[in-house]
């Protein structure tokens, strides 16, 4: 197991979108031929925690629009009230803090049925059940929302991150789950930061999340 939880040792280092993308390349690779370090990986234990919580949206956010050109960016490992740092050319260092909701429990579960078997099923059997699983993940991700702007983050950007794919019959068409209103309601909620994204990750490759991340102020 220690050499599976090795594979993150060069996680945090400043890397250009183009080393990010490498190094995301290199890390999925070698999940793909370790089957031991996947499990870990699944499990979020050791550095797999900030690698999926923390590199992923830095990565994804590098691919982005909004990240200055010849910039680059690294995790910041430990107990503090950001994320990630962008370092600029002119040596200018931002600071982003990656917020999203998730549920524990169920990533655990998730994470043991497809370690043990190989696949998972959702337990879903109705339309309705996805409708009340969709609106319980979206009251609590304005929850979180609401914690985050209690906060103060004065000087730092507070990049949110939401998961809708397996949403998306529903999100798709009802406007009160839909990304529009979770938009509006981050519009609607002051907070002490200096800018505010949202990353949506619908299925889609990472580069094309990247460029349709959204600032919403």
């Amino acid at each position: 197991m220690k050499n599976q939880l090795n594979i993150l040792k060069d996680l945090s280092k400043y890397r250009s979108p183009n080393e990010m993308d490498s190094y995301f390349e290199e890390i999925i690779g070698l999940l793909k031929r370790d089957r031991r370090a996947l499990e870990i990986s699944r499990l979020r234990k050791g550095w797999f925690k900030e690698f999926q919580e923390e590199f992923v949206p830095a990565y994804i956010f590098s691919l982005s629009p909004y990240f200055p050109e010849g910039a680059k960016t690294k995790i910041i490992i430990g107990s503090q009230n950001y994320d990630f740092v962008v370092l600029k050319p002119d040596g200018v260092e931002e600071k982003y803090e990656v917020s999203s909701y998730i549920d524990g429990e169920q990533e655990v579960e998730i994470a043991k049925s497809l370690n043990k078997d190989g696949i998972w099923s959702s337990r879903l059997r109705s339309y309705e059940q996805l409708e009340q699983n969709t609106a319980i993940y979206m009251e609590e991700t304005k929850n979180n929302i609401r914690k985050k702007s209690m906060k103060d983050y004065t000087g730092i950007s507070l990049l949110f991150s939401v998961t809708t794919f397996q949403f998306s019959p529903v999100v798709d068409t009802r406007p009160e789950f839909s990304v529009e209103n979770l938009i509006s309601f981050i519009r609607n909620t002051t907070f002490r930061a200096k800018h505010i994204y949202l990353i949506v990750q619908d299925g889609k490759d990472s580069h094309t999340v990247a460029s349709k991340i959204i600032k919403v102020k």
